[in-house]
């Protein structure tokens, strides 16, 4: 390969990482609206059952018991729904993090390449491994207990 064509390699890698962020994007996007969607349609369908027993209730008193059992009812489900929140919201950084930890990689093993082919001798290595693991790590869960973290980092000292 001539080094005319290196500049053309170059910007070949840079726009596949960035068309692979905008996938990785919407990819994202679909995940949250995919969640937003259920959300909704489980709130709707709780309201439409909420109504249909107000449509039941046979007297004022069966009627003035209702919002104390809805209280609670949807207190419980709100507990839910906020955990199930938080486990979409934990998996979908999940993914999004793998996925640009991938397409970064294969953005470097690109430029890496069309660099070499170019002739450049000795290219230093990226260790874009490096730069994710503390990013990453806020998002796995730890396997270890804290108590056993600090004496393994002692052991370390």
């Amino acid at each position: 390969m001539s080094i005319q064509a290196t500049p053309l390699n170059l910007f070949k890698a840079n726009a596949e990482l960035q068309l692979r962020i905008a996938q990785l994007m919407r990819e994202s996007g679909h995940r949250w609206l995919e969640a937003a969607q259920h959300s909704s349609a489980t709130g709707i369908s709780e309201t439409t059952a909420e109504l249909q027993s107000l449509l039941r209730a046979e007297d004022w008193q069966s009627l003035a018991s209702l919002p104390a059992e809805t209280f609670m009812r949807r207190l419980e489900d709100r507990m839910s729904d906020a955990k199930s929140s938080s486990d979409i919201a934990i998996k979908n950084q999940q993914a999004f993090a793998s996925g640009l930890q991938q397409a970064l990689e294969a953005w470097q093993k690109s430029v890496a390449e069309a660099l070499r082919a170019d002739g450049t001798p000795n290219l230093p290595a990226l260790p874009l491994q490096d730069i994710f693991k503390q990013w990453l790590s806020a998002w796995t869960p730890a396997t270890q207990d804290p108590a056993q973290a600090k004496s393994g980092k002692a052991a370390q000292k």
